[in-house]
């Protein structure tokens, strides 16, 4: 039995082994197929006839199409690949030019493709790979890739071309670019998001310090509390976008899908504000998922505010939920997807639709169709990076002035660990002051690490503070005494935080640590922070922030 998995180099080059055969039996197996689809006159010659044979079952038995055609392009045979590729009968292509299937190859109604062969002498020439595009029988274009072949059949010079739908080859190629592009950007975010937050933390803490010194109900005070506001909304734009680039920590837990939908549909009512008529279909016992479930909240609020803004004048907004088994042949449909068990919800809205063009940018970071002012172009590109965090993926269907449908697959409920808590920036108050406990703090930004110290040692306590690993070595070898309590960044210029910190442990596990971070990366250190219950302070953080987690780093042991 012919083997169906031949690569096209292989065949061609069994072609070509078969020149000579294929010389004597090109004309009898041009002929017309009688209607059982074989040849309907076979060479008298046994090998010739043994030859014809085994050539007619590799090309009629092989998976990609096989034209052959003069050298005026004109069609004398295809084989049933190509016939159900293209939509016609070989009746109907035999003796039509070869631009009815393959358009570059005719130009003005003139042959043009194969002029270049024909200037090349009778030598037999491969041309392997070549991608170009097809025209099916119902008008319908496609992209194909074209391996021709050249040999001469007694005084006429001949060609084959072998030919492959790459249609799927080419979706996932679009897929895995956007992937690959999206994933820059996420490295980028994440970049300026760290960079971002330490400045933030920096006014942050001046606007805190001034405030602990400042009258209450005075116009001075008020004007920096509106300042922290500020800073706080500007806190929170970092955040998506280190939500977008998979760099914020989640705290994951059993979670229904199905629930939030109808949480969130008692308040859509008013948020949306227009006139949009709301349809949950939503699935009985939807499987449950490990999410965290306020950025679960931020996914289904962002798709209908997407949804709302593209139905400027009212219309339908349906939510559906559903339970998907993806096995490999159902995974390799979307470069992200991958088998398992899925809740699936899908957000449709019949609104103004898009273009491709704007479809394939739709999730990246302030991206946006509206009016300027109108929108930070974020709130798609936050959902992207929520559900690629929690290991799922998004689909996006759209046709213009019909709407859109996105789709959000995320894995059925499975064992996790979850992320340590996030803290809160609260309006200044009261809080505990130190009792002369020394602490060693590491922070490489030296006007944060300045006004930290500062801080701490105004609410007594004892502070050696470096900007490196090094710098810390060097403290704790020339300390006279231990500390009491460890603070670092995550991220030094020397190395990872983490990294002394656990060294630190494996000698003195008792010591309390306290770890500060614009973002959570992907480094397996995280495994260890997690499963020692480590605390971590989210920058950017405030006053009063630092003072109470270090507080409880020093009562608990350093345990969050």
């Amino acid at each position: 039995m012919p083997d169906r998995h031949r690569t096209k180099a292989q065949l061609i080059q069994e072609l070509e082994t078969q020149r000579r055969e294929v010389r004597r039996l090109h004309k009898e197996l041009a002929r017309p197929r009688q209607q059982d689809d074989t040849v309907a006159a076979a060479p008298a010659d046994p090998v010739s006839q043994a030859s014809a044979v085994r050539y007619r079952s590799v090309v009629d038995h092989i998976v990609d199409g096989v034209i052959t055609i003069d050298s005026q392009g004109v069609i004398e045979s295809i084989n049933p690949a190509a016939e159900q590729m293209f939509g016609y009968r070989e009746g109907e292509c035999r003796g039509q030019n070869v631009g009815m299937l393959i358009p570059a190859a005719c130009r003005n109604g003139k042959e043009d493709y194969f002029q270049r062969y024909r200037s090349q002498g009778t030598q037999s020439i491969s041309r392997v790979g070549q991608e170009v595009e097809g025209r099916r029988k119902d008008g319908s274009v496609f992209p194909l890739e074209l391996s021709v072949s050249q040999f001469e059949l007694g005084s006429r010079r001949m060609f084959t071309g072998i030919i492959r739908d790459i249609t799927r080859r080419k979706e996932l190629e679009t897929q895995l670019l956007q992937a690959q592009k999206m994933e820059s950007i996420g490295q980028l975010a994440g970049g300026v998001a760290h960079d971002f937050n330490n400045q933030l933390g920096i006014i942050l803490f001046d606007v805190d310090l001034l405030l602990a010194g400042t009258q209450e109900h005075t116009e001075l005070r008020e004007d920096l509390l509106k300042i922290r506001k500020v800073v706080l909304r500007s806190a929170n734009l970092a955040r998506q976008l280190l939500l977008f680039s998979r760099r914020q920590q989640l705290e994951p837990r059993p979670t229904d899908l199905n629930h939030h939908v109808r949480e969130l549909r008692k308040m859509l009512g008013r948020l949306l504000g227009r006139p949009i008529e709301i349809q949950l279909d939503l699935t009985d016992a939807l499987w449950r998922v490990n999410a965290d479930p306020s950025t679960l909240d931020q996914v289904i609020l962002n798709l209908a505010i997407n949804s709302r803004d593209a139905m400027p004048d009212g219309g339908l907004l349906r939510f559906e939920t559903s339970n998907v088994v993806m096995d490999e042949r159902d995974g390799a449909r979307h470069a992200q997807a991958r088998p398992g068990r899925y809740a699936c919800l899908r957000v449709i809205d019949n609104g103004v639709g898009m273009g491709e063009d704007v479809r394939l940018r739709v999730f990246e970071p302030f991206f946006t169709t509206k009016a300027e002012g109108r929108g930070t172009g974020l709130g798609l590109s936050v959902v992207y990076g929520i559900v690629q965090a929690h290991d799922g993926w998004i689909q996006v269907t759209s046709t213009p002035d019909q709407g859109s449908c996105f789709t959000v697959f995320l894995p059925a409920l499975q064992e996790g660990v979850a992320g340590a808590a996030q803290p809160d920036n609260p309006a200044p108050g009261q809080h505990r002051s130190g009792q002369g406990e020394h602490i060693l703090l590491l922070e490489d930004e030296a006007e944060l690490r300045e006004r930290a110290r500062i801080a701490l040692r105004e609410h007594h306590y004892a502070v050696s503070a470096c900007g490196s690993i090094a710098d810390a070595r060097a403290a704790l070898e020339q300390s006279g005494h231990a500390y009491d309590l460890i603070i670092s960044d995550v991220f030094l210029p020397d190395g990872r935080g983490t990294e002394l910190i656990f060294q630190l442990h494996d000698r003195q596990p008792e010591l309390p640590a306290l770890l500060t971070t614009g973002y959570v990366d992907d480094h397996p250190d995280w495994d260890r922070v997690r499963k020692q219950r480590i605390a971590v302070l989210q920058k950017p953080f405030s006053l009063d922030a630092l003072l109470e987690r270090v507080r409880q780093a020093l009562e608990t042991g350093g345990i969050g």
